[in-house]
Parts: structure tokens; C-alpha cells; sequence
């Protein structure tokens, strides 16, 4: 939720006709598939791209409390690929990671120990007996494969970006120079 609300900052810029990537120039370049699945694409204007962000932003809220959980989640997924393919130079490794974490949280029970539908309704969770569903096994094994990809990159980077002595600095620690916190570490050392 917190990165959606960042992005409404930088909405004008990337997402909007007066940005770096226009419609005009970016519709000739996409075929029908892309632009059918990318909501994002038919919408130029500022305020356009705000209401999706702002739609994009409820449906995350509402599915973090756990209303219509699975609705919600795919509206959220739905609506984040629609984002990330309006302008895809703003695709990093975490969006990668949020896109799939999405993806299985359609597919996996969250609203079975509790959730706001739950509680207006006044329902109650039954006990049950542990089942392995798929989603889950699945869910396990993005989390091993987001640590094996994180680390595999990391050893195989031929700038040795994990170490302390790395030229350039790395990506992290060029990250957290420049937040408040960090500097006020920086300024302590």
C-alpha cells in the first residue's frame, strides 16, 4: 500500500502524456494482446492515472484487511501489471517479487483464520485439520527462489557489488546514503 501511495508522486512523470513515455509513442510500439491487458494504456491524462492508482490503492487496502480477499487480490494483481506494463523502464527486481506474491495470493486461502468480511459478518473460523494446498507449496518455494536469485546474482556479480570493498558502491548502500536515517548513521560514524 505504502509503495502505491509513493507512486501517486511520480505519477505525472512516468505515468501520464506529459511524461517521459506518452501514449503517442508508446501505442505504435505494442500489439493488440498488450494493449488489451494494459488498462493503464488508454488512459493519458493525469487525472486518468489517478483514479486507476487510486482504484489500485483501495483494492490493495481492502484486500490487506481481508475484504473479498480473493476479489481483491485479483484486482490488485490485475491492476499491477496493468501499471508495471504502462511504463516497464520502472520494473525493478522488488516489483518482480510483488507481482508474484500477488499472483499467489489469488490462489491462497487468506481469509480463512480471519478477515474483515469475516468479522462484520460475524463469522467464526472452524478448526481444521492441516491441508496442503497448492498455493501454498508454491508460496514457499517463490520465497526459496527469491533468496536463491537475490544471492545467485549477488556472487555471480562480476563488480562484486556484496563485498565492502566493491567499485562502484552497491546498489544498497548507495539506497540508504542517501535516506534520512542513513545519513544520520553516517553523520554519527
Amino acid at each position: 500500500v505504502i509503495e502505491l501511495l509513493l507512486r501517486f508522486r511520480f505519477l505525472h512523470v512516468f505515468y501520464s502524456d506529459e511524461g517521459t513515455m506518452p501514449l503517442r509513442l508508446l501505442l505504435p510500439k505494442i500489439d493488440d494482446l498488450y494493449k488489451t491487458l494494459c488498462l493503464h494504456c488508454h488512459f493519458g491524462k493525469l487525472w486518468e492515472q489517478q483514479v486507476l492508482l487510486g482504484i489500485q490503492t483501495l483494492a490493495a487496502i481492502l484486500f490487506t484487511v481481508g475484504y473479498k480477499t480473493r476479489v481483491m487480490a485479483v484486482i490488485s494483481w490485475y491492476m499491477y501489471t496493468s501499471l508495471i506494463l504502462r511504463n516497464t523502464w520502472l520494473y525493478f527486481i522488488l516489483d518482480r517479487y510483488f507481482y508474484y506474491l500477488l499472483f499467489y495470493a489469488m490462489f491462497l486461502p487468506l481469509d480463512e483464520k480471519w478477515s474483515l468480511e469475516k468479522k462484520l459478518l460475524g463469522e467464526t473460523s472452524r478448526p481444521r485439520p492441516l491441508v496442503i494446498n497448492p498455493a501454498t507449496i508454491g508460496l514457499k518455494l517463490l520465497v526459496f527462489w527469491i533468496y536463491l536469485d537475490a544471492g545467485g546474482g549477488k556472487y555471480l556479480d562480476p563488480q562484486h557489488g556484496w563485498s565492502y570493498y566493491a567499485e562502484p558502491l552497491p546498489a544498497l548502500d548507495t539506497y540508504t546514503r542517501h535516506t534520512i536515517g542513513a545519513q544520520y548513521l553516517y553523520g554519527l560514524l
